[in-house]
Order: structure tokens, then sequence, then C-alpha cells
């Protein structure tokens, strides 16, 4: 088995295969077509994993092309390679060395194999909700701002407040076709635990899109970059409350609300979120620790497909 590592832009595909010690053997452009992927696949000659980073849209003809020939394609979080030239003497940056490293990263076992339901439509058409309702709450703060500052300029103000109107009636319909997308037996089933409702559920499914893939929760908490940060050195191991962030921003905002609401309403999480607040712990970093009990009941309704049953 060979590791091919891609450096992926909008244009083409920088690559680099590796052998087992992580030296480069051969190294590749190719451009960033189906017809031109498509052609560079076919001609391997042996056995190979390809690895790339999470590249917006731009990865997406690699990864389906892979998908297409039953090639194993394994999709790194930016994090992780960050992480990986960070630790390196020699901080180089070029498309090859990055696409060495993505290699290397792969060949330690990190990434996740993409498959069809990571091509979920569900999860753009949430994703695209969410980015819409951030650029809401941009032009709210430019609406306020040209209030405060420049009151006079009325038809600036007029004309963001429309465009923010605009755009809130984009985020509902968007939101609405990306919630109706979703496995609606799942989403009623994910909606049983506190503080997850219609559209929480479906993002959570949507981000997650197998839970079976996963041996146990802590995977899925790594997954959700709920984990916090370790730092060992010689004996001493300590913990912090940054935490890895490697997975899914937006599947960790989903759980983050879904836990700010359960913990108003739920015994159990309320009494948890006061234990932290007198440990000194700050809201959020209480709400965090929250929201991996939120992800846990999440992994056990849906690994025993039972709705949630809350515990007097």
């Amino acid at each position: 088995m060979q590791i091919i590592g891609f450096d992926v832009s909008k244009k083409e595909l920088v690559g680099a295969r590796i052998n087992k010690r992580g030296l480069v053997e051969e190294t590749y452009t190719v451009e960033n077509t189906q017809e031109a992927i498509g052609d560079f696949l076919e001609r391997l000659e042996c056995s190979v994993t390809i690895g790339c980073e999470a590249t917006g849209e731009y990865h997406n003809v690699l990864a389906r092309a892979c998908i297409a020939r039953d090639i194993p394609c394994k999709v790194l979080n930016p994090i992780v390679t960050k992480q990986f030239t960070r630790a390196t003497v020699r901080k180089r940056k070029t498309d090859l060395t990055d696409a060495h490293v993505i290699a290397k990263c792969v060949l330690q076992g990190e990434g996740q194999e993409v498959s069809e339901a990571s091509f979920s439509v569900s999860k753009r058409l949430l994703r695209t909700s969410a980015e819409l309702t951030r650029l809401a709450v941009t032009v709210n703060h430019m609406r306020k701002g040209f209030a405060e500052h420049w009151s006079e300029e009325s038809s600036v103000q007029t004309t963001l407040c429309e465009l923010e109107k605009h755009i809130a009636g984009a985020v509902k319909s968007v939101r609405a076709e990306g919630v109706r997308s979703t496995d609606h037996q799942l989403s009623e089933l994910l909606s049983s635990v506190p503080g997850i409702g219609e559209t929480l559920a479906a993002t959570i499914v949507s981000e997650i899109g197998d839970v079976h893939r996963f041996d146990n929760v802590k995977a899925v908490i790594a997954y959700a970059g709920l984990d916090p940060r370790v730092r060992q050195s010689g004996t001493t191991l300590r913990r912090n409350t940054k935490l890895t962030k490697r997975g899914s921003p937006y599947l960790r905002r989903a759980l983050f609300i879904a836990a700010s609401i359960a913990q108003r309403h739920d015994a159990e999480l309320h009494a948890y979120y006061l234990k932290k607040r007198a440990e000194g712990k700050r809201y959020k970093e209480a709400t965090v620790a929250n929201a991996r009990h939120v992800l846990q009941r999440v992994y056990a309704v849906w690994k025993r497909g039972a709705p949630y049953v809350v515990h007097n």
C-alpha cells in the first residue's frame, strides 16, 4: 500500500508519494478537473491511499473520483497538518512540502475516510444557512454602526436593513430545505435528547454522517474536536481547557447551543454546570463540558436506536 498526499488548490493538485519510512518516492502535478484526476488515478499501478486537506469545495473532485474507483481517500483537518509542520525543525512551506506533510499525517493514521455520505445535500444546505447567519450578524453590526455614528446617512441604514431582511429570509428557506433533506426518523430520535431541536438534530446528523463508524464515545468526541489538549513533559501530565478543534466547527457549534439550552432545563446538566462554575470555570468552559455530555447522550441514543429517557 502506497500513500499519496495532495496539496489541493483551485486549479491543480500537487502530490507526493511516500514509502513506509515517509520518504518521497515520486511527485505529481495534476490539473484539478474530473477528467485529469480520473486519468491520473486510472494510471496508478499499485494500491494507494490518497490524502488531502479539507479545502472548502476544491478537494471534492478528487474525493469523488476516489470513491468512484474504490480508492481510500482521507481528508485531514488543516489544523492537524499545521500542528505537524510546527513540530518540525525546518518550517518550509511550499505546495510540495505541504503534500509531503499530508502524506506523512495519513501514514500516522490521521484523517477521516470519505464516503458518499460525506457529500450529503443536507450538510451543504445547513452549512450554507449557518454561513448566511454569520453574514446577517455582520450586516446587523454595520447597520447599528451607521445608526450610532452616521445617523444622517439614512439611505444607507435603510439599504442595510433591507439586506438584513433578505438574508434572514434566505437563512430560513435554506435551513428548512436542509432539515427536509435529513433522515426524518433519525432527526426525531436525536430530538429526544434535551436541548436538541429539529434544526440542531439535522445539523448533528449531517455532520456526523454515520455514528456506527465510531468504536466508542471518545472517538466521536475527538471527531467533534471537543476533547481537551493534553500536554506531557516527563512524568508531568497536564490538561488545559483549550480544545483540539480537530473536527467540524458546525458540529461543535450545534452541540454548544444544545448544551446551553439543556443545562437550563435538564437537572443533571444544570447541576454539572453549577459544579463547574463553582470550580472557577467560565460560562463557555462549563458549557463546553456539558456539550461533551450532550454528545455522549446523542451517541448512546443513535447507537441503541431508542429515544432518550429523562431520569428523575
